[in-house]
């Protein structure tokens, strides 16, 4: 795995999923150039600096072996289904560490601070999640307690469930962080954007040609 073992002992993992099948867009794409590099390595960068250490879970061992140039920490699906439940399950048991942020592999725009405020807001819990006024929460953008969500993960692969959000909503203590919230730290809510089809992909790379230079 990726790791910052220097800044202090390991307590927080990051999980990036990147085993879908990319149908939309014709191909893999966490390793399609985004403003000059692959997609994985933005998430990674974005959250490299709230956690200590970077699980990178594909789909399969032809997936890894291109995912491998690109990254470290790259680790392949215990399950063949191939859903982001069976992700986040190969992604927990990996895990050194009490809680985990888990992303979706399309996320460039991932805000640290919202990363930072799902860890605090976990603590002694179950987990922390965004809830839009919809009631609609983002299991892909939120962190989730290692060893309470990797046995409701078993439970639920078990009973045939894929749906990750069940995960949290199935658990006794989760915060429910309205959305509200981010938009203090993350005005215009890009920790949610996604880079699902084509128009995405470009809408994503003018953004980041306008953000200042750092």
């Amino acid at each position: 795995m990726w790791t910052r073992r220097n800044r202090r002992e390991v307590t927080r993992s990051g999980i990036v999923l990147a085993g879908g099948s990319s149908s939309r867009l014709g191909e893999d794409k966490g390793l399609r150039l985004l403003a000059g590099k692959p997609l994985i390595n933005h998430i990674v960068d974005r959250i490299q600096d709230p956690v200590d250490e970077v699980i990178v879970v594909v789909a399969s061992e032809e997936q890894k072996e291109k995912y491998d140039h690109a990254v470290d920490g790259v680790v392949t699906d215990m399950y063949p289904e191939g859903s982001p439940l069976v992700g986040l399950l190969t992604g927990l048991s990996y895990c050194k560490d009490a809680y985990a942020f888990v992303v979706a592999c399309d996320m460039p725009f991932i805000c640290d601070e919202a990363v930072e405020m799902l860890f605090a807001e976990a603590e002694g819990r179950d987990g922390a999640v965004f809830e839009k006024p919809n009631g609609w929460i983002e299991p892909l953008a939120a962190v989730y307690h290692v060893e309470t969500a990797l046995r409701e993960a078993e439970r639920l692969y078990r009973e045939g469930d894929l749906r990750v959000r069940m995960i949290l909503l199935s658990l006794d203590d989760v915060s429910l962080i309205p959305v509200e919230r981010l938009r203090g730290v993350d005005p215009e809510l890009r920790t949610f954007f996604d880079t699902d089809s084509e128009e995405r992909f470009r809408e994503a790379n003018r953004i980041l040609r306008n953000m200042p230079k750092k």
